[in-house]
């Protein structure tokens, strides 16, 4: 018995790119109202109707841990981590303890809503700050701090990034902001 062969199948280049949006499509893709010459398409900007804004350059320190090869190895195998340790907020939820019932792989089974918890802008007396916390503190003593919870992380690119993070992120400026209200309010 001889097999019929195997023919690829090719769509040809994504190579179209659609004038409104400048969404590079397939040609097959078009619409089929539309003509070879004039295509339009349907899946990028439904014809002309969502209008987003052009994505915005990444910030300088970001492009270069990327572009770097050494830096990339190290940043990018701790990306995650990086993530979680500079973030303004952590999940909370109800966990439902009975998805193993003391058995088998872990689960992480959540009960109601998920939600964001942002603590107090400054910790109660006795505990550390954390968080969204660390970003009205001075960037070297924050970086400090996080390297203390966190002594596999690389503490230049932390600063690098919680610096970036000051310069750029809209609620560590809000944060800053209401931190001195707060302070200049107490006297």
């Amino acid at each position: 018995m001889v097999a019929d062969p195997i023919l690829p199948h090719s769509l040809g280049h994504m190579n179209v790119q659609y004038s409104h949006c400048h969404a590079l499509h397939f040609m097959l893709e078009k619409l089929s109202n539309s003509s070879v010459q004039n295509p339009c398409f349907g899946m990028c900007c439904l014809q002309g109707q969502v209008n987003l804004p052009w994505i915005q350059e990444w910030p300088h320190v970001l492009q270069e841990l990327f572009d770097d090869p050494h830096d990339h190895r190290v940043f990018k195998k701790k990306i995650c981590q990086y993530n979680n340790t500079l973030a303004f907020t952590f999940v909370g939820s109800a966990m439902d303890n009975d998805a193993i019932q003391g058995s088998g792989p872990a689960s992480f089974r959540i009960h109601g809503a998920l939600h964001h918890l942002m603590e107090a802008l400054v910790p109660p007396d006795g505990f550390e700050a954390f968080y969204a916390h660390l970003y009205i503190y001075d960037p070297q003593e924050a970086t400090d701090r996080h390297v203390q919870c966190n002594p596999q992380l690389n503490s230049a690119i932390l600063l690098d990034l919680h610096n970036t993070l000051r310069e750029r992120h809209p609620y560590a400026s809000l944060y800053k902001q209401a931190h001195e209200i707060m302070r200049v309010s107490s006297y």
